[in-house]
């Protein structure tokens, strides 16, 4: 069993080492609440703009990418709608110093006025990327509509209009607003000393600097009825995509979304898999997503089909969910979907150093804890009856929402509808 241990600092910074003993690699995260509900609606995107310039450099460092390559790290960093990530994967006997260089690009970026123009066009065509994809439109307009009215209904890109608006100066107050150390999280994995960290961190005067930070608001969520919203695309499959949203935050009733969604549509031997194969209507554009925040969560589960068949799929997909909860292979299904879950997440974990950072980032930042032994053990002991009255819930139409994007006639939506 890994441990975890943590230090916070007299400014409120958080490190927690999650000790991974005999470990050669090493995975650090640094990580700001900092993402689409932080940002006010005229700068929406700023989160994921700002990403992008700390890999211009500080005036000293130019090539942040360059400075990492001779200690063998791997770096990238990841904007949510909750946060902000940076982080990197790198031999144990370069982790200090990989640290070390994160420590200094995020206290010193520079952010220089040309760069930032230059990269307004970088963030554009992102955007535009996004627009043209309808996996990304459908999960977009799935959290807007589940979240309509809640901090939470924020996109992580922002607008073509708030990506053009956001100013240098808008820019410049963010950084020095979201990115205070009182409020970060610097998490590492590997087999280290927690003094050789807190060393290193108290060696950069920035982290340790004791000013106040901005306060930090979570407004609870209440689940209403959405409408379905279409989006008119020219593309010869339509992408369909239903939403759910979670409960709450507990471990339980995660667990259950994780299992759902290995019972509907993630695992090979899925429901859905099952009745689209046996209708002749399979598609290996399947696909289902999770995500947790620290008032509710978001489960989607979208697949690509031709338009005029789009109908009857999402029936096979109601009735997909209809079936979990009244065939007697029901309980078998549960039993083999928990396994297959415990053993993704497991797999996934151990995979990277790099995401098992950002993930442990996340969770700290997002629920001011992180144990992978209490998740697994959730899943693990979850029981069949826990599950059943946590579906009831789930699936309550309420927190349902159904998104379609592609060249759908009137009559196919209606039908859908």
């Amino acid at each position: 069993m890994n441990t975890v241990e943590t230090h916070r600092f007299p400014n409120g910074l958080l490190l927690v080492l999650e000790k991974l003993p005999k470990s050669r690699s090493c995975g650090i995260a640094v990580g700001f609440p900092a993402g689409g509900r932080t940002e006010k609606a005229e700068i929406s995107g700023i989160s994921h703009y700002l990403e992008h310039m700390i890999f211009k450099g500080t005036k000293t460092v130019r090539k942040v990418f360059k400075a990492f390559e001779p200690l063998g790290a791997n770096v990238n960093a990841f904007t949510d709608v909750d946060s902000t990530v940076y982080v990197a994967e790198c031999p144990q006997e370069s982790a200090i110093e990989t640290l070390k260089h994160w420590l200094q690009f995020l206290a010193e970026a520079s952010i220089d006025r040309e760069e930032f123009e230059r990269e307004r066009g970088v963030i554009l065509s992102e955007y535009y990327i996004s627009e043209d994809n309808p996996d990304m439109l459908v999960e977009k307009n799935a959290t807007l509509s589940l979240f309509n009215g809640h901090p939470l209904a924020s996109t992580v890109i922002g607008s073509e209009e708030t990506i053009r608006r956001i100013s240098h100066e808008d820019m410049m107050n963010y950084f020095g607003s979201m990115y205070h150390p009182a409020n970060s999280v610097i998490w590492v994995s590997g087999d280290f000393p927690l003094d050789r960290l807190i060393d290193c961190i108290e060696k950069q005067e920035h982290w340790t600097m004791a000013t106040g930070a901005p306060a930090l608001s979570y407004a609870r969520f209440s689940p209403r009825s959405v409408p379905a919203t279409e989006i008119k695309r020219q593309i010869k499959l339509a992408q369909v995509g239903l939403a759910f949203s979670s409960p709450t935050d507990s471990a339980w009733e995660r667990a259950s979304f994780q299992i759902f969604s290995s019972m509907l549509s993630e695992g090979r031997s899925s429901v859905l898999r099952r009745k689209l194969i046996l209708e002749g209507r399979y598609t290996d554009r399947l696909r289902t997503a999770i995500s947790s925040y620290k008032e509710a969560g978001i489960f989607l589960t979208s697949f690509a089909i031709e338009p005029i068949e789009a109908p009857e799929v999402l029936n096979t997909l109601t009735n997909a969910i209809g079936d979990l909860k009244s065939t007697e292979q029901f309980k078998e299904d549960f039993e083999r979907a928990k396994s297959h879950a415990v053993g993704s997440f497991i797999i996934t974990i151990d995979m990277r150093m790099m995401w098992r950072a950002l993930s442990g980032a996340w969770e700290t930042i997002r629920r001011g804890r992180c144990s992978w032994d209490e998740w697994i053990s959730s899943l693990e002991k979850l029981t069949f009856e826990q599950f059943t009255e946590n579906l009831q819930e789930i699936i309550q139409p309420k927190r349902i929402a159904l998104v379609l994007a592609g060249n759908i006639k009137e009559k196919t939506a209606r039908d859908i509808r």
